[in-house]
């Protein structure tokens, strides 16, 4: 089973939190592009950054109700945007599967997010084409999680191919992670099989 991410929503189109010292709004894109082409409006502010659809975003994967279908983020080695279902009882939460969701591309470092409302703060920077946490004692870059090579096995294919959980790709990605990381818990070290994308 792939994991299932849920964070506290204070947005119906994204997660947005505290203020925190440091870097801030100015630090950050005003979009952002997933490793799909896909293009997202990046809006920032004194409580944190939220998500924002752009004429040529699509529509995020739709939910049942009474849950509200929406766009959000995750952050750690790598950071993603996931088409999420914001619940609305008894509190405001998300959740996806993996297949939702896709890291971030970039060109230059300017194309990558800050996350400052949070401590640790967060800053990514452009290696390989990804935003990759610039924070390599917390991160090496040489230590790939199981987490991680889930998001760089979804990378290589379209959002549509894989919104269905049970969809035949997105098994095969999870089959083929699975068998890369034999038992492995989603925080400890995996191979990158070789069909998946190169951090």
């Amino acid at each position: 089973m792939g994991r299932v991410l849920q964070a506290v929503a204070l947005a119906a189109v994204a997660v947005s939190c505290g203020s925190g010292p440091g870097d801030g709004p100015a630090d950050n894109p005003t979009s952002v592009r997933d490793v799909t082409g896909v293009e997202f409006g990046w809006s920032c502010g004194d409580s944190g950054c939220v998500v924002t659809p752009l004429a040529a975003t699509p529509a995020p994967y739709p939910c049942a109700a009474p849950d509200t279908a929406a766009y959000s983020y995750t952050w750690g080695r790598l950071f993603e945007i996931c088409s999420v279902c914001v619940a609305h009882e008894p509190d405001l939460y998300w959740s996806t599967t993996p297949g939702r969701c896709r890291i971030l591309a970039c060109e230059t470092d300017a194309n990558c997010p800050t996350i400052y409302q949070y401590s640790p703060q967060s800053a990514y920077a452009c290696v390989n084409g990804l935003c990759q946490n610039a924070d390599t004692t917390r991160f090496p870059p040489e230590v790939l999680t199981k987490t991680v090579v889930e998001q760089l096995c979804f990378a290589v294919y379209p959002r549509m191919e894989t919104e269905e959980f049970l969809s035949t790709t997105a098994s095969e990605v999870l089959s083929s992670v699975e068998a890369a990381c034999p038992g492995a818990l989603p925080t400890e070290p995996c191979t990158l099989p070789a069909e998946c994308r190169a951090p």
